[in-house]
């Protein structure tokens, strides 16, 4: 009889581990904020951590707005612990938006890397996604450019584009 084999991890099944402990680590966040009367260096831990498991868990929203929405949560955290305690905890507020601009800051620089691999020497105002953010369609973008609109590329950000 042959043995039965465990099938090998796929990123799906990071991503359902990430949804899986979503909560907890947001709930953490809370609690070294809310609770704890957390240090700043102990809501920069736990704000990354929370970030890095958020991003892993929703691969296909913008990674600028889930970080986004961690700052803004970080911000809620504040703005009820200074409403308990009467005082707001400035340090710890700055350190968790230092983690999130840094995390999307380096997002950015791989997105920027990204583009330099595929095409370098195209200009930053002809990319796909910087049309899409403009609210024009691939082939308006292409006549703006004097190019023909080809579907041999295809578009960097076509999720934040079908899902508008």
């Amino acid at each position: 009889m042959a043995a039965m084999t465990q099938p090998l991890p796929t990123p799906h099944h990071l991503v359902i581990a990430a949804r899986i402990m979503l909560a907890p680590c947001l709930a953490a966040m809370g609690w070294s904020s809310l609770a704890a009367h957390g240090t700043p260096m102990a809501a920069a831990i736990a704000t990354f951590t929370a970030a890095l498991v958020m991003l892993q868990a929703a691969p296909r929203l913008r990674a600028s707005d889930l970080l986004g929405g961690i700052a803004l949560f970080a911000t809620i955290l504040e703005v009820a612990r200074a409403g308990s305690a009467g005082s707001l905890d400035s340090a710890r507020w700055q350190a968790c938006i230092a983690v999130a601009g840094g995390m999307m800051l380096l997002l950015k620089v791989q997105h920027l890397r990204a583009l330099a691999r595929r095409d370098a020497y195209v200009p930053l105002r002809h990319l796909e996604r910087r049309s899409a953010l403009f609210g024009r369609s691939r082939a308006r973008a292409a006549n703006a450019a004097g190019t023909s609109a080809s579907p041999a590329s295809p578009p960097i950000c076509t999720t934040y584009i079908e899902n508008s």
